[in-house]
Order: C-alpha cells, then structure tokens, then sequence
C-alpha cells in the first residue's frame, strides 16, 4: 500500500473513530492483511525466469515439430517415387 493510500484510510477512521491510537491499529491491521495477501499471490505468479523458461520449451517444442514434419515429408515422397518405379517396372513387362 502507498503512503497517500494508508494516509487516506487513516483519516477516514480517525473521522470515524475520533481517536489516534484506534485508528492507527485499524490501518496497521489493513496493511498487515493486505501485505500477506500479496505475500501468498506472489508465489503463484510466474517470474521473467519462468516465462523465459516457458519460451525455451516452446522453441524445442517447435523444431522437434519441423524435424518430424521435414522427416514425414521425406518418407511420402521417397515412398511415392518408389512407386511410380514399381509401377514403371511392371509396365515395361
């Protein structure tokens, strides 16, 4: 929390509560919630460490694709021109 933030909530419970020492407990709890809470959500979220990680498996991902796309290419048309060579070679008989 900012400081304009806890100044602003102090005031209104000073307002509300017509004494100093409540309302600086009153924002000392805020502040304590409000920082555990971000204590807690701040393991989930995913660090540049981890979003770089994610992005190097994406990569390996990808070219084991187009390794096994390149192959499967090959495999169809070597199989194919195979074949049209069979074909060609029962035709001459």
């Amino acid at each position: 929390m900012t400081g304009t933030q806890t100044l602003k909530i102090y005031e209104i419970l000073h307002r509300h509560f017509k004494n100093d020492a409540d309302a600086k407990v009153v924002v000392q709890e805020i502040e304590t919630i409000i920082d555990n809470k971000f204590f807690d959500t701040k393991n989930q979220l995913a660090t540049k460490e981890d979003v770089s990680s994610i992005k190097q498996d994406i990569l390996r991902v990808q070219v084991d694709i187009e390794k096994r796309f390149n192959n499967m290419i090959i495999w169809i048309v070597s199989t194919g021109l195979a074949v049209v060579g069979l074909i060609l070679a029962f035709l001459k008989f």
